[in-house]
């Protein structure tokens, strides 16, 4: 499996993605040459559901990383639709989800996969209940709100924050590091109970490509590092291997050594032995409440290093 990276040379595209802007780049020249393409998006409630753009001026909605765990049930049949109408189809989402998706719809020239490299998928009920009780504190609704980003890059994208604009020109922003919802995740107390056992991690992967955040970047290759957000790339396919090297720059690294710096590339993740708790806590106390119990211990311990652990683990980038 071969190893690249890519930034997008648009700075626009590229300050609006997660990482280096490689999915915004892929998906246009595959909609330009007539394909479709499917991915997270925000629904008019702001959940996270899966999308099918056919055309690139829709595509923006499916740019940056989504932490939320997505139903993808509605999507068998119309790529099966797509594929046999003689369409280019690129589906993006995480290794559980490329992985149905080769099954469900089998293996097919025109079917492309890419998946993020993913840590775990936080479960739909905790996004609910962190944006009602954030929108309670703010003294707004789902309604008021303009536009929200889990990646915003105005201090840097190693220094990201989860913002919130709303209608009114006001806004909710809170930088990872501090940010409740997304602490958890990183902490695997909102993932999936499934998410632990993933099977789907490399070698197994059963995308064509890999896609994430060139965490480590200025170790393994700082004479590109500038804090602008790179994305790392895997080939996992003879297709996708085609396609990076027409598209992306590619290195000498092998997945190990990315890897070291984005484990979830390789490792799946653990189950905190106070996860129980912590739901319990959500059920009686509500979300905000349950974070701040178990990630203050945490925090007050492992402080020095949370910045480093925070930058191994974040995924799905969308980028």
């Amino acid at each position: 499996m071969k190893v690249f990276y890519f930034e997008n040379s648009d700075g626009a595209v590229r300050a609006g993605s997660s990482a280096g802007g490689f999915f915004t780049a892929l998906a246009e020249k595959i909609l330009t040459e007539g394909g479709v393409v499917y991915g997270a998006a925000f629904d008019d409630s702001w959940e996270v559901v899966h999308t099918r753009v056919d055309r690139p001026k829709a595509l923006e909605a499916l740019r940056g990383s989504k932490y939320v765990f997505t139903d993808i049930s509605g999507c068998f049949s119309s790529i099966a639709d797509d594929l046999k109408a003689g369409r280019d189809v690129m589906f993006c989402g995480t290794p559980c989800q490329v992985a149905a998706i080769r099954k469900r719809v089998g293996e097919n020239e025109n079917l492309l996969l890419i998946e993020v490299v993913c840590h775990g998928a936080p479960q739909p009920k905790y996004w609910d209940l962190y944006l009602d009780e954030i929108l309670l504190k703010q003294g707004k609704s789902r309604e008021d709100i303009a536009s929200i980003n889990f990646r915003d890059k105005t201090e840097g994208w190693k220094n990201y924050s989860v913002r919130v604009d709303f209608k009114d020109g006001s806004h909710f922003i809170q930088r990872h590091g501090d940010n409740p919802y997304i602490l958890t995740f990183i902490y695997d107390y909102t993932l999936r109970d499934g998410c632990s056992k993933c099977p789907f991690k490399n070698p197994n992967s059963k995308a064509d490509i890999s896609m994430g955040d060139f965490w480590g970047i200025e170790v393994l290759t700082p004479e590109i590092d500038n804090n602008l957000g790179t994305t790392i790339l895997i080939a996992d396919t003879s297709k996708g291997e085609a396609l990076l090297s027409e598209m992306a720059e590619s290195t000498s690294l092998s997945v190990e050594e990315v890897g070291k710096y984005n484990p979830a590339i390789l490792k799946a993740p653990n189950t905190p032995w106070e996860k129980a708790e912590f739901e319990k806590l959500v059920s009686e106390k509500g979300f905000l409440f349950a974070a701040n119990k178990v990630i203050k211990p945490i925090l007050k311990h492992s402080k020095p290093a949370l910045k480093s652990r925070i930058k191994s683990i974040i995924y799905r980038s969308y980028s």
